[in-house]
């Protein structure tokens, strides 16, 4: 699976940094981001970069987890945004770069913990939710699959038995290569 799958995935620009876009695109893809099956080819082509983790917890623990961590990631690139949009924009436009900086930097220091807690709070309920899935698929004996992020049973008989007719297909055997 690709490494960004599963997460809400926010664009900036090289030399800017635009909460407002930060802002937006953590609000539209919120519910573009629960389809399970989208392809990693449907990114933006400018440079992405991961900042809310919306993949699949197991369970509370897991969301917690997540949701504080996102919660976290929300403060902190506020508060890195609010200090480096109006140096970023002062180095590139001088004087009047510096003040669209600094009202950059104040919308991200709004929007980014905002967007943060609103994706701490769904974590943390898509976590509590899971629970009741856990209980009940580890009663009937199935495993975690902490990359796909689902639950599937494991049977040592059935991949036996797989693994023989793969390598009878194969003209295999315990014959060795010469």
């Amino acid at each position: 699976g690709s490494p960004r799958r599963g997460r809400l995935s926010l664009t900036m620009a090289p030399t800017q940094v635009d909460s407002t876009k930060l802002a937006a695109a953590a609000s539209s893809e919120g519910a573009a981001s629960s389809s399970a099956g989208a392809a990693p080819d449907d990114e933006p082509p400018d440079l992405p970069f991961d900042m809310f983790s919306m993949r699949k917890p197991k369970n509370l623990i897991a969301g917690a987890s997540s949701g504080l961590k996102s919660a976290l990631k929300g403060v902190v690139g506020g508060t890195v945004g609010l200090i480096a949009a109006p140096i970023v924009g002062a180095q590139t436009q001088g004087v009047g770069g510096f003040f669209t900086g600094l009202v950059t930097g104040i919308l991200g220091a709004v929007a980014l913990p905002v967007a943060g807690a609103a994706v701490g709070c769904l974590q943390v309920t898509r976590g509590a939710i899971n629970t009741v899935e856990e209980v009940v698929e580890s009663n009937k004996g199935k495993d975690w699959d902490q990359e796909k992020r689902e639950w599937y049973e494991y049977n040592l008989q059935t991949d036996a038995q797989l693994a023989s007719q793969l390598d009878d297909e194969a003209g295999g055997g315990a014959g060795g290569g010469g």
